[in-house]
């Protein structure tokens, strides 16, 4: 019988976890593959899934019917729910609706469409009307229709062309942007984001300054700092598949560089890390970038047994 016992608890854990899933959703905080697997892990998932759904749907349907009554309408006594429909209501009234399609089923929270880039892969996508999004390597991207449009960078870079008579929300760990029609570009940075304005501009979270073209806010923690750059040629230097160097170091070169690779340059001897670099460089092939080490710096470069390179001095 204890067995019997612990099902309805089984149950409302359920219910719990589908309403969490629901409202994360819906509020665009939720990592989308986790709830896949989540929900494709065990059949009872999927069901606790749809009867929140389903709960609020109805909620939907009753609100709306109640506000075609006549307000002279007397009021009846609120009887106190169960425990279990009051947890059931309440998550459910932070959330979109839910509709059953098929054999699978769609619903407004995550109505968000994606897409990803593989290391050293690149990919245009035109996300809505009026905005077209360039994805730089091992990057990811959701966004949603609307009034603004809204666009959500979860990983690595992208650039972002917004059209005439658009609005853009943009997304991102450090903070939330809010933008004109113009041309940028959003790079992830540890726990921020940095947003480089080639045109157009915007504002940032309740921040009062104004960022606009010629600007490069970084983003962390809801906090803004601004910086001019006179040439974002580097930054945006990508989009035609290479790397722009200007005296930085090498340690600094092969982390842009390995962005592209799947198997990694590294430094075999310390002494190296103080070179510094100039010039333009496919990030295509790492073969003329290492062919420019040796002719420049007598710097060889080894296939490890994993796949990897090493510099050594020649």
């Amino acid at each position: 019988m204890s067995g019997l016992s612990e099902i309805p608890q089984r149950h409302a854990d359920l219910t719990d976890e589908a309403a969490a899933w629901l409202a994360a959703l819906d509020a665009g905080s939720a990592d989308v593959a986790a709830f896949e697997a989540w929900r494709e892990a065990d059949i009872r998932h999927a069901v606790a899934f749809v009867e929140v759904a389903g709960t609020w749907r109805d909620m939907d349907a009753l609100r709306i019917a109640q506000g075609d009554m006549h307000r002279d309408v007397v009021a009846e006594p609120v009887v106190a729910e169960r425990p279990g429909r009051r947890n059931i209501l309440r998550a459910a009234a932070s959330v979109a609706v839910v509709v059953v399609a098929g054999g699978g089923f769609a619903y407004r929270a995550t109505a968000r469409d994606m897409a990803t880039t593989a290391v050293g892969q690149r990919k245009t996508v035109a996300a809505a009307p009026g905005l077209s999004l360039d994805l730089n390597t091992d990057s990811r991207v959701y966004w949603k229709d609307g009034t603004p449009t809204r666009v959500w960078l979860e990983r690595g870079e992208i650039a972002v062309r917004l059209g005439r008579a658009h609005r853009l929300e943009l997304s991102t760990p450090g903070g939330r942007f809010r933008l004109e029609p113009g041309a940028y570009n959003a790079r992830l940075r540890g726990a921020g984001c940095e947003l480089a304005v080639l045109a157009g501009g915007g504002m940032f979270e309740s921040a009062a300054r104004r960022i606009g073209a010629g600007d490069v806010a970084l983003a962390n923690g809801g906090q803004l700092t601004l910086r001019d750059v006179a040439d974002l040629g580097p930054v945006t230097a990508w989009q035609h598949d290479t790397l722009v160097l200007n005296g930085q170091s090498l340690d600094y070169a092969l982390a842009e560089m390995n962005r592209y690779l799947p198997g990694k340059i590294v430094i075999g001897d310390p002494d190296l890390s103080r070179l510094r670099l100039g010039g333009t460089f496919a990030t295509t092939d790492p073969g003329e970038f290492l062919r420019a080490l040796r002719t420049s710096f007598g710097v060889r470069a080894t296939t490890s047994a994993n796949g990897g390179i090493v510099l050594t001095r020649a």
